[in-house]
């Protein structure tokens, strides 16, 4: 089967903030996400496969090698993509006990990363503030390894996500090297921790909204640790000392 120039010309345009969000739509990429994307139906606009075997199982149709290098943003295509429907969650649908809270993070592979760790320790949700990487950046949906499709997440701003967690009575942890030994801190049932960037830190707006600093001792010379690994000691913690 032929894809056509319109939807060539749709899918490449994906790979930009602009037409993603004009669109409200994204693109995932690799055989276990698309087979993952397709068991979301009503989220699937289209799919496409150079896999004759995987095109017959799943009933995606078949294109020819040169058209998926022309519709994929990777260099090597593996073959399958599959193009969905954004999730438009509002904030205030959130519902939980334990969140993360993104803020400021820039680089795609450490947002990806930080959503595939959130559902591996069974956050509730991540919410990101706005000036994060758009979450449908496809570094960001390769990192994801699918979570992107299960986890729930929601984007607003930080005084929106301040007052939110305010408001549930929810208290906020700031990742910060300048805080309380994570180690040694007792968890309550409720938290929202929240990772800033790797090379600024937690905001000063979030370390004085929340009710506590926490820190992951450093056991060797590095000056900082990578966001999502961060992230993800942190989160661990909390959940083993809750």
């Amino acid at each position: 089967m032929s894809i056509s120039k319109n939807e060539i010309k749709l899918i490449r345009s994906l790979q930009q903030k602009k037409f993603r969000m004009q669109e409200q739509l994204f693109v995932v990429e690799g055989r276990k996400a698309v087979e993952e994307a397709l068991g979301f139906e009503s989220s699937v606009v289209k799919a496409f496969t150079s896999d004759e075997d995987f095109s017959v199982k799943f009933q995606v149709p078949l294109i020819h090698e040169r058209d998926m290098e022309q519709i994929s943003s990777l260099t090597q295509p593996p073959g399958y993509l599959a193009v969905l429907k954004q999730k438009n969650t509002a904030l205030d649908s959130i519902e939980g006990k334990t969140f993360c809270v993104a803020n400021a993070i820039s680089d795609p592979g450490n947002l990806g990363t930080l959503i595939r760790t959130c559902e591996w320790f069974g956050v509730d949700a991540l919410l990101l503030d706005d000036q994060c990487v758009d979450v449908y950046n496809p570094k960001v949906v390769q990192a994801t390894m699918g979570s992107v499709l299960r986890l729930p997440f929601a984007s607003a701003t930080s005084d929106e996500l301040i007052e939110y967690f305010r408001l549930k009575e929810i208290p906020l942890l700031a990742a910060d090297l300048n805080g309380t030994p994570i180690q040694s801190f007792k968890a309550s049932e409720k938290w929202a921790l929240v990772v800033g960037s790797e090379s600024h830190g937690v905001s000063e707006q979030f370390v004085e909204a929340s009710a506590t600093r926490l820190t992951i001792p450093s056991m060797g010379r590095a000056e900082s640790l990578n966001a999502s690994i961060a992230g993800g000691i942190a989160i661990f913690q909390l959940k083993v000392n809750a």
